[in-house]
């Protein structure tokens, strides 16, 4: 009896040190990057109107909209991650996230990956030459969508009990920007091999995430306890944001 009352408080305590030594490794590495980077910034750009729709026959030129330096938009998808992790495990927060956790939910994940993930696949979609603005915005916004279905998933459904509906409103808006990161690679005549591993890598990863929720509401094998969904989420997360941010800096950003 005695070992079972201390086997949840013992599991907690563990939880809270994982988010802590993940979130001091991902604000070294945002840091890191926002100070160790070059000056690489890239377009957004605008096509506007400067006639009437109806009577103009040429294309309109686009015209850059804004700059996103590369640097540091990958530090903030790695300090986002960070202040996620390091504000869950902080002295009276972490009870709150614990009773989350025993709810079958973590909210301040949700809320996290629906501005990181965003930026990194906007990323991923700058890289292949997805720069107009009004792309930009529908990439950032169809990703923002999916991971708010994980949250309405979590929020509404059980595990072994579950509507799937929102998975799988979820999963289809997700495929959104990865269908035209598609199109895009599938145009040019050469795509470097950094940004081909990227791709693949992430699109891997990104997938990762579906499958898990799908394990713990299916309640597959260890997937039964949803803690051990949350520790395979925190490294998920690590390791897509860490993968992204290192092959990005190694291939375009070294100084």
């Amino acid at each position: 009896m005695g070992h079972q009352a201390t086997a949840g408080p013992d599991r907690y305590r563990r939880l809270r040190t994982v988010n802590i030594l993940v979130g001091a490794l991902l604000a070294v590495e945002g840091v890191w990057m926002w100070a160790a980077s070059n000056d690489l910034s890239l377009p957004v750009t605008g096509s506007y109107l400067t006639a009437d729709p109806v009577t103009v026959r040429g294309a309109t030129l686009p015209e850059v909209a804004f700059r996103i330096a590369i640097g540091p938009a990958v530090a903030v998808f790695l300090l986002l991650a960070a202040l996620d992790h390091l504000v869950t495990a902080a002295p009276g927060v972490h009870r709150w996230y614990e009773r989350n956790l025993e709810r079958r939910a973590n909210y301040a994940r949700w809320i996290e990956y629906s501005v990181s993930a965003s930026i990194m696949i906007v990323l991923i979609g700058l890289l292949v030459g997805i720069r107009d603005l009004a792309a930009v915005i529908g990439i950032f916004a169809a990703n923002t969508a999916m991971i708010l279905f994980g949250l309405l998933m979590e929020r509404q459904q059980t595990p072994g009990r579950a509507d799937w509906s929102a998975f799988w409103f979820g999963s289809l808006v997700g495929l959104a920007p990865w269908l035209a990161i598609a199109v895009y690679v599938a145009q040019p005549p050469e795509i470097p091999g950094f940004v081909w591993a990227i791709i693949i890598v992430q699109f891997l990863l990104f997938a990762s995430f579906a499958v898990n929720m799908a394990l713990q509401y299916a309640r597959r094998g260890r997937w039964r306890d949803y803690r051990y969904g949350e520790v395979t989420y925190i490294l998920l997360s690590l390791l897509a944001k860490s993968a992204l941010a290192w092959l990005i800096y190694a291939n375009v950003l070294r100084t």
